[in-house]
């Protein structure tokens, strides 16, 4: 799917609150800030690696990976899924929490 049908069908499955969609954007903000010349392989991995994780560091009850894997449309094995959320911690330095100053600016 293109992206933008891969994002819309994320929130839709999900259907979480609107503030954990903009944790991740502030997470791939973040992460494009630390690394201004990278280029991801695909804005699909990027995705839904930050949604996912602003899930979890958000919200009490969270989805479990291999149900994300549903959530991607089985785009990615649960295997892939594990690595994306490991990477993505890595490369932000595991700093994934959001205050409420950086969430209104």
């Amino acid at each position: 799917p293109t992206l933008a049908h891969f994002v819309a069908y994320g929130l839709h499955r999900t259907r979480l609150p609107p503030v954990v969609t903009f944790a991740a954007l502030l997470l791939l903000q973040r992460l494009k800030s630390r690394f201004p010349a990278a280029r991801g392989s695909s804005g699909h991995r990027l995705f839904i690696s930050a949604f996912m994780i602003a899930s979890k560091v958000i919200c009490d009850d969270t989805y479990s990976n291999q149900s994300w894997g549903i959530v991607a449309q089985k785009m990615f094995a649960l295997k892939e899924i594990n690595q994306m959320e490991r990477e993505m911690c890595g490369y932000l330095d595991w700093n994934l929490n959001i205050s409420g100053p950086e969430a209104i600016e």
